[in-house]
């Protein structure tokens, strides 16, 4: 809606809203807005749905992180500048990284860690956690043809749920818990 001010300017009365779709050739895999995402993981091979997955926006932002590689550039300089590692230097922290996590850090790391006056254990540390975001997953039920009937939550209980005709026009919806669904028939 647009309003006009005392000097004749015009002006949107709220924030206009932002959705972001995502698509894999037909499949429409992810919907964003402003404060969360949804995305769609299909039977393989059909446009069925099969899981819903909602993140809020916030929750995605704690997951960010800075590699190994980054964090010693950023904090690698006495005057707080830092310092910029050469390709080879990032690819070595970056496999180490990766060994460091899965916990399995190779004999040839190790040699390079104590050529430098290292030790597994001292960059361990220096190791952002992983964060694993909060999420919603719902399991979608649906009929012969994938038209999606209900959404079951990870505790069994159903949020959403819906009655169609033979042509997959909306008969009956129940949404006590407002959740955003938007598929119909498959392929749409």
């Amino acid at each position: 809606r647009r309003e006009r001010d005392l000097t004749g300017w015009m002006s949107l009365s709220r924030k206009p809203e932002v959705t972001w779709y995502g698509w894999d050739g037909d499949h429409l895999t992810t919907v964003q807005t402003d404060t969360t995402r949804i995305q769609t993981v299909y039977q393989p091979g059909s446009f069925a749905p099969l899981i819903r997955i909602e993140t809020d926006n916030g929750e995605r932002e704690k997951a960010q992180r800075r590699s190994l590689a980054e964090k010693l550039q950023q904090e690698g300089s006495e005057d707080g500048h830092g310092v910029v590692f050469p390709a080879e230097l990032v690819r070595l922290l970056d496999r180490l990284e990766e060994e460091i996590r899965a916990d399995r850090v190779s004999s040839e790391s190790r040699a390079w860690l104590a050529q430098c006056g290292l030790t597994v254990e001292q960059l361990e540390k220096q190791v952002e956690p992983e964060y694993t975001p909060a999420r919603k997953v719902h399991l979608y039920h649906c009929d012969h043809r994938g038209l999606p009937l209900a959404l079951i939550s990870e505790d069994g209980n159903t949020v959403w749920s819906a009655e169609y005709d033979e042509w997959g026009n909306l008969l009956n919806e129940e949404n006590p818990h407002h959740v955003y669904q938007s598929y119909r028939l498959p392929g749409q």
